[in-house]
């Protein structure tokens, strides 16, 4: 009964979180199990594991495949951006068939009964490295066909697949365009909803509002500022602050704002004074449990919106930009609010009316952690991992 998970990072977003929460309901739902993860970098996941009983091998990835992606193409024409891909994929091609080497061999010595990736270079690392005679699920948390040049590689990564486990319908569809054939089962995402709990306190004062994301461009931290910058231009008095939570955490070239990016941004619209950078917070329930609201400002569709649950579960009003797997996770003025995405005006509506009204607030909380308890409760997602991994092993 041994299973190795693959990363492709060893920091933490929301996908990574996602993998150590099916990680642990795994071990509590069957502890004859034992689980490996192999990562592509360091970072503070590999301790997160090790406090889960998880072996962890770190398996160091070429700079410059974690640099690879759709982002550092965009702006080309299709043939310039496939012909700069397959530059980069071969100038990279030594240092790859290194890491393959030892992939191989890890995995080799590990000798798992299944192998579970997570993420696009994970996918393809496990193909090229011609895994065989292994079951292998791609827990995909993404929408590929956004990514029209990597959707390719994967398309021939998939191959070797055995099942796809998608994190939402949305996910679902996307996948079903794009890798057809590939074998697939919804599964929801879920966190540990005791830990994600509630914490009575008094309204702060001044009223936080909080964005809680890494720094992807398309996570909306524009959006949420300028909303913001709408708010102060009308309501100059107004007591709030607005919170941004988070870093740039991944490797992938021209994905991401930096810092300096936002604080300026800030800084031209006037709200400079209005709003504090967080940075990453290892806690992030106890950043969740500091502000009072919450907004989810994704410009693009969510695959599932982890963020979102989790704030939910510790009863904080939620504002959702409604795109995608995020749109399948509320029911709109009963448990969180929806908004149109990238339209600053209706979300610094959406937040006016929620900071002026504490009654709607505290009603949307309250319904918000119910909801989370009935759907999106990890005590469900052992046995729904275990019953895929089942069908191609009966030992486990």
């Amino acid at each position: 009964m041994k299973i190795v998970f693959v990363n492709p990072v060893g920091v933490i977003g929301g996908a990574e979180r996602a993998i150590l929460t099916i990680m642990d309901a795994l071990i509590k739902t069957n502890t004859d199990i034992k689980i490996s993860l192999i990562v592509g970098t360091d970072g503070p996941m590999i301790a997160e594991a090790n406090k889960l009983g998880v072996e962890v091998q770190l398996l160091q990835l070429p700079t410059e495949f974690n640099q690879l992606g759709d982002s550092s193409l965009k702006g080309n024409s299709k043939i310039i951006g496939r012909l700069k891909l397959l530059l980069q994929l071969s100038s990279l091609a030594p240092s790859l068939w290194q890491y393959l080497r030892k992939f191989r061999q890890t995995i080799k010595l590990l000798q798992p009964d299944i192998i579970h990736t997570n993420g696009i270079k994970a996918n393809l690392i496990t193909s090229l490295a011609g895994v065989k005679n292994i079951p292998i699920i791609w827990h995909i948390q993404d929408f590929y066909g956004s990514r029209p040049l990597v959707a390719q590689l994967l398309k021939f990564a998939s191959q070797r697949a055995t099942k796809a486990i998608a994190i939402s319908q949305a996910i679902s569809e996307d996948v079903k365009k794009t890798l057809p054939g590939l074998p697939l089962e919804v599964i929801y995402s879920a966190i540990d909803i005791n830990y994600f709990s509630p914490l009575n306190s008094p309204a702060n004062d001044p009223i936080k509002i909080g964005l809680v994301a890494t720094f992807a461009r398309w996570k909306g931290h524009d959006i949420f500022l300028e909303a913001g910058s709408e708010i102060m231009k009308t309501h100059p008095n107004l007591n709030i602050q607005f919170c941004i939570v988070g870093g740039a955490i991944y490797k992938t070239r021209g994905s991401q704002f930096s810092e300096q990016e936002l604080r300026q941004k800030a800084k031209d619209l006037d709200i400079a004074n209005n709003v504090e950078f967080l940075g990453f917070q290892q806690d992030i329930v106890q950043a969740y449990r500091n502000l009072d609201i919450v907004v989810h400002g994704s410009t693009q569709p969510e695959p599932f919106g982890l963020a979102i649950v989790e704030a939910m579960s510790c009863g904080k009003p939620v504002i959702v930009s409604q795109a995608g797997g995020a749109a399948e996770l509320f029911t709109h003025n009963y448990d969180a609010i929806g908004v149109p995405p990238g339209q600053p005006k209706t979300l610094a509506s959406a937040i006016l009316d929620l900071v002026e009204h504490p009654e709607k607030r505290h009603q949307l909380s309250v319904q918000a952690r119910q909801t989370v308890q009935q759907r999106f409760s990890h005590e469900r997602l052992g046995k729904q991992i275990l019953a895929v991994y089942r069908n191609y092993r009966d030992n486990i």
